[in-house]
């Protein structure tokens, strides 16, 4: 996945070629992002062809030297600055015309929409559709007879989210993306869902060393953030949002704080990814559906589910709508 890795870091680079529009009158989707996203489209081609010919070179193979490394991710890199795909790659007959489509499709809707100019939970989905993709077709140096040992595909979801939350996030600040279905107080921190429970997960085996609680210690937040996928979200949360009381800018954060274990965490925030976002068709209404990644299940709900109803009370005494305390759910 070093290929990636090196393509995810040409995209962080696209942003500087697209400054934002200068206008006072913007508040949310820069027009510069559909410049940026329209090179994207272009040259996504190059880029996952490019992938899976690294990952045909040196598929089934354990022990990638640094220097190895370094070339795949070079080449990912190198990649990004085509608008075509190599010519040498496509005559290897590595890539099929069809799968090249699929994979381009969720690339392109990985990281916002170019017209609505937003980005949320749903673009998020379209990139882990994207690295399962790819998981399939063994491009994680693994073998049809061979899968991917537990510990790579840990190492390659941290480290591919890492260098993909650094993209999404300079396009956030950047172009000010309208967050895509938003909860507000609901929501986590309006635009991710997955890198917090992928960040739970990885905390669990350092539960001697830090609890949910540690997110309210800046000091760990500036030592480990880099390291650790949740405490790195949490720290990007209060820089973004400076001078406001984290219980009020993240109260669902600030419950979930409370739990006693890093395993209720992530147990609770797959819950949280299952129901407000691979239930939502609003979310799932978008999603590119291929050979490899088919729409072939049995729908599970033959029912809309009702809108929530304690999200507000009635003050009798008052008789005006005020709105009830705002605890996730399942921070018990």
């Amino acid at each position: 996945m070093a290929c990636l890795h090196g393509a995810l870091e040409a995209l962080l680079e696209w942003v500087d070629d697209f400054p934002p529009v200068r206008n006072a009158h913007i508040r949310f989707g820069n027009p510069a992002f559909k410049e940026w996203h329209k090179r994207l489209t272009e040259r996504s081609s190059s880029i996952v062809s490019t992938i899976l010919q690294t990952a045909k070179e040196y598929s089934g193979s354990e022990d990638f030297e640094q220097t190895v490394l370094e070339e795949a991710a070079r080449a990912g890199k190198q990649a990004a600055e085509r608008t075509n795909p190599n010519p040498a790659v496509v005559n290897d007959d590595t890539v099929n015309p069809e799968v090249l489509a699929e994979l381009t499709c969720y690339l392109h809707d990985a990281f916002g929409h170019a017209i609505r100019l937003d980005y949320g939970t749903g673009h998020e989905s379209s990139f882990e559709v994207f690295l399962f993709v790819l998981c399939k077709l063994h491009c994680f140096g693994s073998t049809p007879e061979q899968p991917p040992t537990l510990n790579r595909l840990k190492a390659t979801t941290l480290s591919i989210y890492q260098q993909y939350l650094e993209v999404t996030r300079r396009l956030q600040t950047d172009y000010m993306l309208e967050p895509a279905g938003s909860h507000g107080v609901w929501g986590l921190d309006d635009y991710h869902c997955l890198p917090f429970y992928f960040g739970a997960c990885q905390l669990q085996a350092e539960e001697d060393s830090f609890t949910p609680s540690s997110i309210h210690d800046d000091s760990i937040l500036r030592s480990e953030g880099d390291i650790f996928v949740f405490f790195g979200c949490i720290r990007f949360i209060k820089e973004l949002k400076k001078g406001v009381p984290f219980f009020e800018s993240s109260p669902m954060l600030n419950d979930i704080s409370q739990l006693t274990s890093w395993s209720k965490v992530a147990s609770g925030l797959l819950k949280l990814y299952e129901g407000e976002v691979l239930k939502k068709r609003q979310v799932v209404q978008h999603f590119r559906f291929g050979k490899i990644f088919a729409a072939n299940w049995t729908p599970s709900q033959h029912h809309p589910q009702e809108a929530p109803t304690e999200a507000f009370r009635v003050d009798k005494q008052e008789d005006k709508m005020t709105m009830s305390p705002t605890k996730a759910p399942w921070a018990k």
